[in-house]
Parts: C-alpha cells; structure tokens; sequence
C-alpha cells in the first residue's frame, strides 16, 4: 500500500498516475451521477441553506452548485485545483475549529485514500449530529469486476487503492460513527432513450442492480466534535 504522503504528493502534481488523463484533460466536466443525486437531496426549494463540507473537490462542480445556493461552504483538495474555491483547503488541519457541516459529501475519494476508516473519522469529527454523509467508491464484486476481471474499469494502480464490497461498506462506516441509512449500486449509467444494444445492456446492468459503484448515504451519530465516535458492531 503506498503511503498517504506519496499518494497526496502524486495528486498535488495532477500526476496521471492517479487522476487519469481523460479527467485531468476534461475542462469543465459535468456533474456526476451521484453528484446529481445530492443535489437532488439537498438543493430544493423547501431546504434552507446550511453547511456544507465536500473532500476531494475537483474541478468543482458539485461545490459550486452549493456555494450558488447560499450555502456556507468548505473542502480539502489535495491539488491545486481545488483549491482556486472560497473554502478549500489542502489538508484537514486548515479548517476553522468552530465549522461543523451538515452535508457531508465525499464521491469517489474513499478509493484513492491509503487509510479511508481514519479519513471518515475525520469526517465525522466534522459532522454536526445527524449530518448527511454521501459517498460513492467501486464494488469490486459487481458484474463487471467479475467479467472484467483485470480488464475492469475501475482498475487504475496508484489512483485506486481500495475496493469495496457491502461487507467492507458497512463495517468502515459503521467503525467510523455513520448509520448507513441506504447503501445501493449504480453503474453510472444516466437515463436516455435506449437507440442500441450496447445502451439496452447499460440499462439492464443499471436497473438490475449489478452496477460497479456503491453509493451511500449515511447519518453521523449524534455527537459533538472532541469526542470519540461509537464502535458498532457488524
């Protein structure tokens, strides 16, 4: 397993080793899958502005649609990237003491950690009690790890450091203080008119559940920040 540091050096210099050429050369991507699920969640016009903190930036889009919103709103990114944003932050320490989010959101990032139980702990020394927590990471047990084997998409050494199955889901989180309140698969595939075969097998992978994706949405423990969150167990 490389170390943090190796890995936090390699994205503070956009290596490709980490972040993949079609991402670092894509200049204004749009929002992801799971991206738009949050702000479906959370950007309505009943739902007030709150506080909001996203770890693994990017680009930004999903930070922006927040901070346009009203909401007050914080990140860490470790590339440079990122940190172009009102509120982000290289690393952890940086973040004022007194900021507690209620939205929590960190898409496709616990892959890239060497240590993703101590990172949700930090996570949830950020929380307010009851926060939302979305997060999305590989199934390394869907259909198309399993067909794909060394071949499969979400393979990329260095950038990818750990896979997830339910079981590996639901012990991090719950070792980290977060209830899964609903933990269920997407194969990024987005809704559009079926035109092919090769759309109609998207669908199919989509809808029946066998997507390559966990996505989750959690609750943080009631708890106050200075405190050590609960073990519970699996």
């Amino acid at each position: 397993m490389p170390s943090q540091g190796l890995l936090n050096h390699l994205y503070g210099r956009g290596s490709h080793s980490v972040i993949g050429t079609e991402w670092s050369e894509s200049a204004e991507p749009t929002l992801s899958v799971p991206g738009r699920l949050v702000c479906t969640k959370e950007l309505h016009s009943d739902s007030p502005p709150r506080r909001y903190f996203e770890l693994g930036v990017g680009k930004g889009q999903l930070y922006r649609q927040f901070i346009q919103n009203g909401w007050e709103c914080r990140g860490v990114e470790p590339g440079a990237w990122g940190r172009r944003f009102q509120g982000v932050h290289g690393d952890f320490g940086v973040l004022p003491n007194s900021f507690a989010a209620e939205v929590i959101v960190a898409l496709d990032v616990l892959e890239h950690i060497a240590d993703p139980i101590a990172t949700l702990r930090q996570l949830h020394q950020i929380a307010t009690p009851d926060a939302r927590l979305y997060a999305a990471m590989p199934n390394r047990v869907s259909l198309r790890a399993i067909i794909g084997r060394q071949h499969w998409r979400m393979l990329r050494p260095l950038g990818h450091v750990n896979y997830w199955s339910r079981r590996s889901v639901m012990r991090a989180f719950a070792e980290s203080g977060f209830y899964i309140e609903e933990l269920r698969k997407t194969d990024l595939w987005e809704s559009r008119p079926i035109r092919s075969l090769r759309s109609a097998a998207k669908a199919a992978i989509e809808y029946s559940g066998l997507g390559d994706q966990w996505m989750v949405i959690a609750r943080a423990q009631g708890r106050r920040r200075g405190s050590e969150p609960p073990h519970a167990a699996v």
